[in-house]
């Protein structure tokens, strides 16, 4: 009898609580923490992308776009023509306000794919479909949307937007678990990287900055993304336009922004269109 009022009298100050409450302040604090790493870890992404050697960032570019790589066409001679027209945008830098960039060398492939688009990846890998290049009108319009890609290459967006993956990756090659850059490709692919809108605006910037260098005017460098947002209402052409979207939102906003930096910047809106080589839609410019 006594030994029970002592235990209770042992007692008498302790509140008693609820299990529900003691759980839900672990969760709560587990939260708090788990937000906390996840916050912390994305600027460490960010600070990674912009600090990667250019040998580790060409290797998790070769495993990002190892399958990508198997649907091109490597012997198409329209490759030389995009690279010294890649080229020439390139040091075209050197006559705009643009600084210079540090990302690796280009790596330029095209898609056998009908749908019409382009897209960089981590390394500088640069992919170009075989659908953009029949559909292009002007070497003016391809040197715009070639330029939002190198745009894309000179503010690292590729390895950004592999986010947290970029660092789980990096510490698995740092510690020897035998994944390194591969491990990114089990959390993310090219094709379900997007960029946000502050992205998409600055490799806009960017390019249309490099092709008024290089043409001397910006006329005729829109004119894709009018000609697809004109087919808006096409049912046939619904499933390009989603595809291309996937990786390039295009909005009425986006295109009337980009005119208005022209008239803002005083650049020239009206020029001569600069022809394409004969036989561009065909492979290495062979058409039947």
């Amino acid at each position: 009898m006594s030994h029970f009022l002592e235990e209770e009298e042992d007692n008498v100050n302790v509140t008693p609580v609820n299990p529900l409450v003691n759980l839900a302040y672990l969760m709560a604090t587990v939260g708090i923490v788990g937000a906390a790493i996840y916050g912390i870890s994305g600027i460490i992404a960010t600070q990674l992308a912009v600090r990667m050697d250019t040998k580790t960032e060409e290797k998790i570019g070769a495993a990002m776009t190892e399958v990508l790589r198997t649907a091109t066409l490597p012997h198409d001679t329209r490759i030389s023509y995009l690279e010294g027209l890649l080229g020439e945008l390139q040091a075209d830098v050197a006559k705009t306000t643009l600084k210079a960039s540090s990302y690796p060398p280009l790596k330029v492939a095209i898609l056998d794919d009908d749908i019409e688009n382009a897209m960089v990846a981590a390394g500088s890998y640069l992919f170009v479909t075989d659908g953009l290049l029949q559909s292009v009108e002007t070497e003016n319009e391809l040197a715009f949307v070639l330029a939002h890609e190198l745009g894309h290459l000179h503010h690292r967006d590729p390895l950004k937007a592999l986010g947290r993956g970029l660092m789980w990756a990096t510490l698995n090659g740092l510690l020897g678990l035998g994944q390194g850059p591969t491990a990114l490709t089990s959390a993310a692919n090219l094709a379900s990287l997007s960029y946000s809108r502050n992205q998409e605006t600055a490799a806009d910037d960017y390019a249309l900055a490099l092709t008024v260098a290089h043409y001397q005017h910006g006329d005729y460098a829109l004119d894709f993304f009018e000609r697809i947002q004109a087919q808006e209402f096409d049912l046939g052409a619904l499933s390009k336009i989603a595809e291309w979207q996937q990786t390039h939102p295009l909005t009425d906003q986006r295109i009337q922004r980009l005119e208005k930096a022209l008239k803002d910047n005083g650049w020239p809106t009206v020029g001569q269109a600069t022809p394409l080589p004969n036989g561009i839609a065909c492979p290495s410019f062979e058409c039947e």
